[in-house]
């Protein structure tokens, strides 16, 4: 591994900016841990060590850091190089892949609160519990417009009342009900759903709620608003 010091420059991916940007190490730190045998001993033996270099690395782009911990250890040398394997981890973790959140103005705390374990949940590869989440928000979005079981039993009916009542188009339900983790019989047996399938689901999810909370919180207010104006000109006209 080549040696990085105070100063030293190098591409990280940058949480902030989205992309790889060029980091300078501003703080570095290293630890080390032998395993001997017969310490005590006229021959003391070394039988196995660790390694861990710590560097603070701030974005020249955006002034973000992240803690860059490398590790290795007895075993871990390159087949072809008289060298150490560095196996490298960041704090934050790097969010190349990962899915943002969007943010809901108007959606309900209960709601938002599971929304946002949907997204942890799938950024940490966690599908069943992802799945799982999905399908509690979907109940949850169902109850907090007056279906719950006593109007439908089962998510796939509860849609489809939802449906009836001109909640939701009928593209989005049946994108929902396209997905294998949706059903009951999937959710009993946890059904893993793929990776695609999921990120597919969320972004369905997304436009869900922004069309249950957001878009529709808009169009109420906006209708108000316009009462009462019309209101307020009636009241000014003579005569009234």
């Amino acid at each position: 591994m080549s040696e990085v010091n105070m100063g030293s420059i190098k591409k990280i991916y940058c949480n902030t900016c989205r992309s790889d940007t060029n980091h300078e190490v501003i703080a570095t730190h290293q630890r080390h841990y032998d395993e001997i045998e017969g310490e005590h001993t006229l021959y003391p033996q070394r039988v196995f060590w660790e390694e861990w270099r710590y560097r603070v690395w701030v974005c020249r782009g955006c002034d973000t850091t992240a803690l860059e911990e490398a590790y290795t250890c007895d075993g871990m040398h390159h087949p072809d190089k008289d060298e150490y394997v560095y196996d490298s981890t960041y704090y934050p973790q790097r969010e190349r892949f990962a899915l943002r959140k969007r943010h809901f103005r108007h959606l309900d705390s209960k709601l938002q609160a599971v929304y946002t374990e949907v997204i942890a949940t799938f950024n940490a590869d966690a599908k069943i519990a992802c799945a799982m989440c999905l399908r509690a928000l979907l109940e949850g979005v169902c109850i907090n417009k007056g279906i719950t079981d006593k109007v439908a039993w089962g998510l796939e009916k509860k849609l489809r009342k939802i449906e009836e009542g001109n909640h939701l188009p009928h593209n989005i339900v049946a994108s929902l009900l396209s997905f294998k983790f949706i059903g009951d019989d999937a959710a009993h047996k946890l059904l893993s759903a793929t990776r695609k399938e999921l990120e597919a689901s969320i972004e369905v999810m997304g436009d869900l709620l922004n069309f249950l909370y957001e878009v529709e919180y808009e169009l109420v207010s906006k209708a108000q608003k316009l009462s009462s104006l019309r209101d307020s000109q009636m009241k000014s006209q003579p005569g009234s």
